[in-house]
Formats: C-alpha cells, structure tokens, sequence
C-alpha cells in the first residue's frame, strides 16, 4: 500500500522540476538557440534575404518580431515592477504581454531562418517554458496584489486578447521603458536581423 510520502514524491519531484527550469529558463532558451543555429548552419540552412519582401515568409517573419517588439517596447513603458499591478494599456489585452512579444519575436525569427525544425522547437519546448513561467509569476502576483488580482484575472486573458483596449498609451513613459532596460530586446532585435542578413549573404 502506497504511503501518504509515496504518493507526494512524484508530486515533489515536479516542483524541484519545475523550478529547476524556471530559474534557468533564459539560459535554457539561449542554450537552445544556440544549439539550433549550429546545426543550421552545419547543414547548411540558407535564411532567407530579409530585402525580398515578395517572400510571405519575410513579410510574416519582419511583421512578427516588430509587432512582438512593439508590444514588449508598449509593456515595457508601462510596467512597473512589483510597484503596483499593470493593469493599462497592453495589460489590458494581455496579462503577460512582455512574453508574448517575445514570443511572436521568436517565431518571427524562426520564419526568416526558414528551417521547420525551428519552429517545431518554439512551439514545443519554449512554448512549455513559457506557458510555466507565466503560471509560476501569476501565483506570486496574487500573493502580492491580493485585492485586485482575481478582478483582473476575470477581465483579461492569459495570452490570446479579447478586446482593443481603451486608453492605449496613457500611462506609457519613456523613463519606465529605460528604467525597465527595454533596450536590450531592441538591441538584440536589431543584432538578430543584421546577423540573419549577413548569414544569408555568406550562404
């Protein structure tokens, strides 16, 4: 008969799992890429040229990682951390717009390396780490805004938004967004389209 330890282990087990990933979910991420371009390029996967915009996957990959940028750029802006609960502006359409621009950034990418296997991987495994990570900080942001989390939670959606919403960029600041080091993501953005440019000129 299975004892009341035995039948939390695998429960247990989960969590330390769990948690193992998320707090080393960037690396796990960047690790990942890192180990799909290599093999890209060992097998000579030829991206496609960013200036061809008769290409649909051109046109769908740029349109993905700006509106992705966009929308992290409009979080960023927005957010102030552990301040006070987002609940303007692109937290009115989404309760995690910051990943989900990130999100639509990496899909994005993926379209303009052109290599099916790619995308398998983001939305297979970076797609889990996500999706965990977005559960793991809504259960410390009920703990942390008690009072106006399960309202918010009721009136927005996790990923896929419902509504336009009404004032878009009221609260948005340019020194949150710098505050926030949202530059990065622009940066790094910026980087990852010369550098699948320069990949496509050299193949």
């Amino acid at each position: 008969m299975a004892t009341t330890a035995d039948a939390t282990l695998p429960s247990n087990l989960w969590q330390k799992f769990v948690v193992f990933l998320l707090q080393r979910r960037v690396r796990i991420t960047a690790f990942i890429f890192i180990v799909l371009i290599v093999e890209d390029v060992l097998t000579r996967v030829q991206p496609h040229s960013l200036v061809d915009l008769r290409n649909y996957q051109v046109l769908g990959g740029l349109s993905l990682v700006f509106v992705g940028l966009g929308l992290r750029t409009w979080a960023a802006g927005t957010l102030q951390k552990r301040k006070q609960l987002a609940m303007s502006g692109p937290y009115q359409l989404v309760r995690h717009p910051l990943y989900v621009g990130s999100y639509l950034m990496m899909v994005g990418f993926c379209l303009l390396i052109g290599d099916l296997e790619n995308l398998l991987v983001v939305f297979g495994p970076i797609l889990f780490l996500y999706i965990l990570r977005a559960v793991s900080e809504e259960k410390y942001l009920a703990k942390l805004f008690p009072d106006q989390w399960p309202e918010f939670v009721c009136r927005v959606p996790r990923f896929i938004p419902r509504r336009l919403p009404t004032a878009m960029f009221h609260d948005w600041s340019l020194a949150q967004w710098l505050k926030n080091r949202e530059y990065n993501a622009f940066g790094a953005a910026l980087l990852g389209l010369v550098a699948i440019q320069a990949w496509h000129i050299a193949m």
